[in-house]
């Protein structure tokens, strides 16, 4: 006669009970190590984190200032301009400003500033000559301006030997003064040679009036 196996004890309940949720358990969490990377990914534009943005500082354009003052002339009666020159130069552009151009060349002119009762001078060269009949002189004249006179000057040379007398017209100058010219006088050839002839160079402007005694030789 064999003897019969003794039967098994069988686990306690609770015992298996605590299997089944330890094996539940890790199940859920292989689970979530392989789903959670493409969680936290999401898709292509939304649930990413933004990369992080860089914003570069603004740039600072540097300017050049070069100045450039000439000498200003400061004689009474003569126009003063004083010039000044200023180049501004931007070597680094501003994001959304337009570049600086260059600014070059601006001009003034200074008010004259009368120190007197205005007025004007004239002189004349040669004040004595010697030609032949039918020769030419040549008179050099100058008209100078005082205490910023600014009105026209007409001026005419009247000559006379004798009971003989002429006028030639030599025009009207305008400002702005000093202002220089030449005029050609031909000796008429009417004249006998040893006459001296007397000149009288008139200047008018502004209701003034200047004279310049002039002598002329017939040689």
């Amino acid at each position: 006669m064999q003897p019969q196996p003794e039967p098994r004890p069988e686990a306690p309940a609770g015992r298996r009970t605590r299997a089944i949720i330890g094996i539940v358990v890790v199940a859920v969490i292989l689970i979530a190590a392989a789903t959670l990377p493409a969680l936290l990914a999401g898709p292509p534009g939304e649930g990413a984190l933004p990369a992080a943005v860089t914003v570069p500082p603004a740039a600072t354009p540097t300017v050049v200032l070069e100045t450039t003052l000439p000498t200003v002339p400061t004689t009474i009666g003569r126009p003063v301009t004083s010039t000044v020159t200023a180049t501004v130069q931007a070597t680094t552009p501003v994001p959304g400003e337009a570049p600086l151009s260059a600014v070059t060349g601006t001009t003034a002119a200074v008010t004259c500033v009368p120190q007197g009762e205005p007025g004007f001078t004239v002189t004349v060269s040669p004040l004595e000559a010697t030609a032949a009949r039918g020769g030419t002189v040549t008179y050099h004249m100058t008209v100078e301006a005082q205490n910023c006179f600014s009105d026209a000057v007409t001026m005419k040379i009247t000559a006379s030997v004798l009971f003989f007398s002429q006028t030639y017209d030599l025009g009207t100058q305008e400002p702005p003064y000093p202002k220089s010219f030449e005029y050609p006088l031909t000796i008429p050839g009417s004249l006998f040679s040893g006459a001296t002839v007397k000149g009288v160079l008139t200047s008018t402007g502004g209701g003034i009036t200047r004279e310049n005694q002039l002598t002329l030789h017939v040689s």
